[in-house]
């Protein structure tokens, strides 16, 4: 469609899924990683029906199942009282989507899964090592520097897409506010294997575990469990992860009943935030560099992935001849739905894991148990959840 290429920062899970979507499109695509291969984190794991939609239609999807856990059930447990709270069944979306299910897939193994499409495709490369120095506007595109083992090297486009993450460089360099806030309480992840049948009998492969001290998610990949905790104010990031915390709060939860072994740990914080625009100029924001949330329902990574759709959508429609008003409108949709509905959502879900008050206790509980047993009310609770009660362009 145009000579030159849109040049997209990050070969993240957002910055590879826009890739994908605009080569499907016939539009050419420079990816530049500052890293020397793909990350290896395996922090967001989510992706839900909607997600897996779009997937579909970038004829990716089998390649991404074939590296998932397919979870079937979604639930909600009291740890205090070891009792199932509620209980979701996903089979209710059958006649919705092709995709009734939640699937657990590292996001470094779909980066993975799906790197090969950008590399193989004659609209596409995959630019490793390349760290983003400047960039500005010139003749009726863009203009990026990159520090590279060889030196600097500079490269010509037509957009420049920052999927570069919660430190994004290019944010930064276009002095955007990304204002919000960041939770007192971090993310402690442990990967592991571990049958909590024993503990908890009859656990799915996906639960949230209430707790007023200390609650827990569960989510069982194919060949690892992670286990979630929350780690209070007061306790540093090396005492959590150190072995004999860790061991303190795994026994403490499995009732040293189950045989457990650290296969992994890390520990980040959890932050709000919303860049004041998602668009200057030809510089265009999405993913982590856009918005940020606290991951307790899975969809910082598929609103970014959502993000990837929109923009792409919204490229082509510019380079087809709609105005270049389209790259507005993408900010102010993609901006107002992070503002009102993701940030609405997971601060909810969020603030349900550890209620203190047992009156909030007990009205959470109640109102979620009434939801799953109630068809028609679970089925609008998993179509939330699951993202498909939202429009993306």
């Amino acid at each position: 469609m145009n000579e030159k290429s849109v040049l997209i920062i990050g070969a993240g899970p957002v910055g590879l899924s826009l890739a994908v979507a605009l080569i499907n499109k016939g539009i050419k695509v420079e990816v530049y990683e500052e890293g020397a291969t793909l990350n290896n984190e395996i922090r967001a794991s989510t992706f839900h029906a909607k997600t897996l939609e779009m997937m579909d239609q970038w004829g990716v999807i089998d390649d991404v199942l074939a590296n998932g856990n397919r979870v079937e059930k979604l639930q909600y447990w009291d740890r205090q009282q070891k009792k199932l709270v509620a209980n979701f069944d996903y089979s209710i979306l059958k006649d919705t989507t092709k995709f009734p299910f939640r699937l657990q897939c590292p996001q470094h193994i779909y980066t993975r899964t799906i790197a090969p499409r950008v590399e193989d495709s004659p609209l596409s490369t995959i630019h490793y090592g390349h760290k983003l120095v400047r960039f500005e506007e010139a003749n009726h595109g863009i203009h990026a520097w990159f520090q590279t083992e060889k030196g600097l090297v500079k490269k010509e486009g037509i957009y420049l897409c920052a999927a570069d993450g919660a430190d994004s460089t290019v944010r930064k360099f276009l002095n955007l506010d990304f204002s919000g806030m960041t939770y007192e309480d971090r993310f402690l992840l442990i990967g592991t294997q571990v049958d909590m049948n024993k503990i908890y009998p009859g656990m799915g492969p996906v639960n949230y575990i209430f707790d007023p001290e200390e609650w827990v998610i569960i989510l069982n990949l194919i060949n690892l469990t992670r286990i979630v905790f929350q780690v209070p104010q007061g306790e540093s990031n090396e005492t959590a992860l150190s072995d004999s915390s860790i061991s303190r709060r795994m026994d403490r939860f499995l009732e040293g009943r189950v045989p457990w072994e650290p296969l992994s740990r890390s520990i980040y914080r959890v932050h709000q935030r919303v860049a004041e625009t998602f668009r200057v100029g030809r510089a265009l924001l999405l993913g982590d560099a856009a918005h940020i949330n606290n991951p307790a329902s899975g969809m910082g990574m598929n609103s970014g992935i959502h993000d990837a759709w929109d923009l792409a959508t919204s490229i082509e429609q510019v380079l087809t001849g709609k105005g270049d008003e389209v790259l507005n409108q993408y900010s102010e949709r993609r901006r107002s739905y992070a503002l009102e509905s993701i940030k609405t959502y997971t601060a909810k879900r969020f603030a349900d894991l550890g209620a203190k008050d047992p009156e909030a206790q007990k009205k959470r509980n109640s109102e979620l148990s009434n939801t799953a047993q109630n068809p028609q009310l679970a089925k609008q609770y998993l179509m939330r959840a699951s993202m498909l009660d939202m429009e993306v362009q």
